[in-house]
């Protein structure tokens, strides 16, 4: 269920190549997120695939892994965080990168 969340998630506030929802409730600034809709969403446009990648819940919350759609950022993820039963679901600022990504892709 964390990984539907989330992925719902994301493709609602218009992280992924397809458009945001048409409901504006529906959208979440990130930490540090400023200026007009129509700026903000497309900035995010295509930062990360559709599906997650890894998701990991323990009894206080869940993380919801992300690999990011920019050829630069290969072995890289943002992570969306919610707690155990769904609720508050956010991009967290920063991100993951895989030291040893380079390494399995040779």
């Amino acid at each position: 269920m964390a990984r539907r969340c989330a992925e719902l998630f994301v493709l609602q506030n218009g992280y992924t190549d397809l458009p945001a929802a048409d409901d504006s409730t529906r959208w979440v600034l990130e930490h540090g997120e400023a200026g007009a809709w129509p700026r903000v969403l497309a900035a995010r446009g295509g930062m990360l695939e559709r599906q997650a990648k890894s998701v990991q819940c323990s009894m206080r919350q869940c993380l919801v892994l992300f690999r990011l759609r920019r050829a630069a950022h290969l072995c890289a993820y943002r992570q969306v965080s919610m707690t155990q039963v769904f609720t508050r679901i956010r991009l967290e600022p920063g991100g993951i990168q895989d030291m040893r990504c380079g390494e399995r892709r040779a």
